[in-house]
């Protein structure tokens, strides 16, 4: 709900400019528009053109026209339609409070036929009514499906008397309220409580399967990954890994098993320590009769890197299942296991859509898998669509092998030579990425005046005259350039810069961002110790991020013992318990940059002292 809002709302979206939109009262009065986009579910669709109208016009006047018009299909005698329009009008509440006007009507639709309707209903009317209305339509409903939603959404901390009520709810019939309950009076003041707690909550778990996370629930969580965000919330990393060996237990039902699987992967998103205890509770399930649990783990482990090499035997016996082999396979790939090499490269060639097919190739890349089985599927591919746009995986594996995929260069040349009106900017990278190899690309990229076909061309000829010819002609402050670091990096280490090119150098070290990082180790290289003080002050603050860490690292290596200062830094990032990667917007992303961070600081340190 929030993502959404925040594509449409927060930044300021307005109607789009290039469609003007249709008026908001055509002159036959033609409301059609509106009535598609919902029948169509585009209203829910971030970016559409009727959601962003819908949007303006609310955003502009939220009792008008608009929103009147809207309300007209919370009647409607489609199912569908109101499903849609009380979840656009959940989307549309966000920031909104105290919007009586469709408080007034999600209170008339908590007696609707649909509980989907019902559910987001009480959502709503929690989020645009005042808690004390919301709390007296929760003591007025008899309807399980209403009070489960109220309980979910209620701003606890707003309601007066809060804690006797949650107290009260914790023996309510109904056990998904009793649940909730539970889980919101979890509090870091009182410890000796949370045995108790756990206990209620695990006799409700089985009876709230599929209930918490059902369609139009305000989030999509199951009954165990709450728990196991209270756990989490709490630091209670030991009794997490202790209530997941006892829900994954083999012996349970399906369901708990899930919750159990669940849980692992909570711990594992937030502690360090996780996989190494988790991952053997995982494997145990890797072969449970139930479809469901054997995907549930599979996915699981596939989401840690840690996990996926710890399970790789595991993981490697499940290649040819012919419903999880696909995750199994770039699970394994994304460790850099080569015997995944062979059943990746079959789902290249088969059009898989696996997300991170890419991640996995990359991953066997770096780790020296054979290049050969890759870089032919790859040309069978490019082949075959030759007058296509660039297809985006081969193109992706290609660059992963660099000077391995050489084998490629005559249809990497062909497709640049095919090229019309069009720049074929991902080409180009790949022929650098190849390096002298791709010599015969040469003529064709000094036919290209970009910056990616520049640097493409030093890579592939080594000819100095390609990046001075460059710089000449550009100003002596930089500010920002895309190629200037690589260019003024690659002269570093080919026999030096001019004066004109360090100042060029030093130029794009004074502009925080990728062009000082980039331009760091150059710096290094030209300017050795007497630089050190001034990289140590700046490059600290790249260490968190994942896209620049790994590169600030690297110039922390090379500086060596004179990187001395930045070991306690380093110490403190790799001695914390929790994660701590940046926001992408993926709890399992994110748990992987920290790993993949987190080794890359281990080794630079190691480096550092060695």
């Amino acid at each position: 709900m929030n993502e959404d809002h925040v594509y449409d709302v927060s930044e300021g979206r307005l109607a789009p400019g290039k469609v003007k939109g249709p008026d908001l009262v055509s002159p036959l009065g033609d409301w059609g528009w509106l009535e598609a986009g919902i029948v169509s579910g585009d209203v829910l669709v971030p970016g559409s053109d009727v959601r962003s109208h819908i949007f303006y016009w609310v955003r502009a006047d939220r009792d008008g026209l608009m929103t009147r018009r809207l309300l007209t299909f919370t009647t409607d005698r489609r199912v569908s339609a109101r499903r849609t329009i009380f979840e656009l009008l959940d989307q549309l509440s966000f920031q909104n409070p105290g919007w009586l006007l469709v408080a007034d009507t999600a209170e008339s639709a908590l007696n609707d036929v649909d509980p989907q309707v019902r559910r987001t209903a009480a959502t709503l009317l929690v989020g645009t009514a005042d808690a004390e209305r919301a709390m007296s339509a929760l003591n007025a409903s008899t309807d399980p499906v209403v009070r489960i939603a109220f309980v979910d959404a209620m701003p606890w901390n707003q309601v007066t008397r809060h804690q006797a009520i949650l107290e009260t709810l914790r023996s309510d019939p109904v056990a998904a309220v009793r649940l909730l309950a539970n889980v919101a009076v979890f509090t870091r003041d009182d410890p000796a409580a949370w045995p108790a707690l756990d206990a209620a909550i695990r006799a409700d778990l089985e009876p709230c399967a599929g209930v918490l996370n059902a369609p139009g629930s305000r989030l999509s969580r199951t009954a165990g990954e709450r728990w196991a965000r209270a756990l989490t919330s709490l630091d209670r990393e030991q009794d997490c890994y202790a209530w997941t060996q006892r829900l994954a237990n083999r012996v349970e039902r399906p369901q708990v098993k899930l919750e159990g699987v669940r849980m692992a992967l909570a711990a594992m998103r937030e502690w360090r320590a996780a996989p190494d205890r988790v991952t053997p509770i995982l494997t145990g399930l890797l072969q449970d009769d139930i479809f469901e649990v054997r995907s549930a783990a599979l996915h699981a482990v596939a989401a840690s890197l840690t996990a996926s090499r710890l399970a790789a035997d595991e993981l490697a016996s499940m290649l040819d299942d012919p419903e999880l082999g696909a995750v199994t396979a770039t699970a394994l790939g994304s460790g850099g296991d080569h015997r995944a090499v062979p059943h990746l490269v079959r789902l290249m060639l088969s059009g898989s859509a696996e997300p991170r097919l890419a991640e996995a190739f990359r991953a066997v890349a770096r780790k020296g898998a054979d290049p050969q089985a890759p870089v032919a599927a790859a040309r069978q591919i490019l082949a075959a669509l030759p007058d296509s746009c660039a297809p985006g995986l081969p193109m992706r594996v290609l660059a992963a092998f660099g000077p391995g995929a050489a084998a490629a260069v005559p249809e990497l040349v062909a497709r640049l030579e095919g090229a019309e009106n069009d720049t074929p900017d991902s080409t180009i990278y790949v022929l650098g990425r190849i390096g002298p190899a791709a010599a015969a690309a040469a003529a064709l990229l000094r036919q290209y005046p970009t910056q990616g076909a520049t640097l493409a061309l030093l890579k592939v000829t080594s000819d100095r005259a390609v990046a001075e010819r460059y710089l000449a002609g550009r100003p002596e402050q930089l500010g920002r350039d895309g190629i200037a670091s690589a260019l003024l990096t690659w002269l570093t280490q080919h026999g030096g810069l001019t004066t004109r090119q360090h100042k060029q150098l030093r130029s794009l070290f004074r502009v925080p961002g990728s062009g000082q990082l980039n331009s760091a180790g150059a710096i290094w290289l030209h300017e050795g110790p007497a630089v050190a003080a001034e990289l140590l002050e700046v490059l600290p603050g790249y260490l968190s991020d994942d896209l620049y860490g790994p590169k600030a690292l690297q110039v922390f290596t090379a500086m060596g013992s004179h990187a001395g200062p930045v070991l306690d830094r380093l110490d403190r990032f790799i001695a914390s318990r929790h994660r701590a990667g940046p926001s992408l917007g993926s709890e399992d992303a994110e748990m992987r940059a920290d790993e993949t961070l987190l080794a890359a600081t281990i080794a630079a340190r190691q480096k550092i002292t060695g």
